[in-house]
């Protein structure tokens, strides 16, 4: 990711109705899951630690990054259980965590081998736990937003559930996410193609007005709710949940 996109990240993660309604999409995710007390889970690609806060209330969480940048940003949240590493090579023993998180981290172009990303994802995850993915959906989408972010790969539904089997995890659920918004940015993309294909990488992450933020905010809300009971059928985001083979958690 470009250096500028973690500074302006940081500075709307808190409040922007994006961030805040992925957190309430891995809320509702982790929420229908069955986990251990106490669960230890690792946040690959933690980025600057927008999510600590909702993967704190399930468990006690290390986060890893590639990027120091990104790490240094993360340390300003005062979160103490901070690595530099990055897939495929986990510095962890085989089976040290109950859950793996892996937000938005399978499509950078550093991940040379997404599958290979997975296997190893697998390895430090103990007999019965989760690996929880969500990730930018449907190649047609790719626009300016994917080169600001490093982006190399899109996701369907299908494709994180063979890059789980392949990794020898069961599937537990698959979903898509930003089901409401789908049609406006499906429309946005074909516009930005029409008026000359991919443009200088620069994100889709901006300040929003204080009334955008909070209308768009309530839609999350309306989604988030629709998720708890149903799979969406479609989305600029998709999620899979894999579960490793072995002795199921106790609640």
């Amino acid at each position: 990711m470009n250096i500028e996109e973690y500074e302006k990240m940081f500075g709307v993660e808190d409040h922007h109705w994006w961030f805040v309604g992925k957190r309430r999409f891995v809320k509702v995710l982790l929420g229908r899951s069955v986990l251990p007390k106490d669960p230890q889970i690792l946040d690959v690609g933690c980025g600057t630690g927008g999510m600590h806060l909702v993967l704190s209330k399930f468990g006690k969480v290390t986060g890893v990054d590639a990027s120091e940048v990104a790490l240094g940003f993360a340390r300003r949240r005062s979160l103490a259980e901070l690595r530099r590493a990055a897939l495929p090579d986990l510095p962890f023993a085989d089976s040290s965590f109950d859950v793996i998180t892996l937000f938005d981290v399978l499509y950078h172009r550093n991940v040379g081998d997404d599958a290979t990303a997975i296997r190893e994802a697998a390895r430090v995850l103990k007999p019965g736990g989760l690996v929880v993915i969500t990730d930018s959906a449907l190649r047609w989408l790719s626009g300016p937003h994917d080169v600001a972010m490093h982006g190399a790969r899109r996701y369907s539904a299908q494709d994180l559930r063979r890059l789980l089997q392949g990794a020898g995890l069961s599937v537990e659920r698959t979903t898509y996410l930003n089901f409401f918004l789908f049609p406006i940015a499906a429309a946005w993309r074909v516009l930005q193609r029409s008026f000359g294909g991919h443009p200088v990488g620069r994100s889709d992450v901006s300040e929003p007005s204080a009334l955008a933020n909070a209308l768009l905010g309530v839609l999350y809300r309306i989604e988030a709710w629709i998720l708890s009971f149903v799979r969406l059928p479609w989305g600029t985001t998709v999620a899979a949940i894999g579960r490793k083979p072995g002795q199921q958690p106790l609640a």
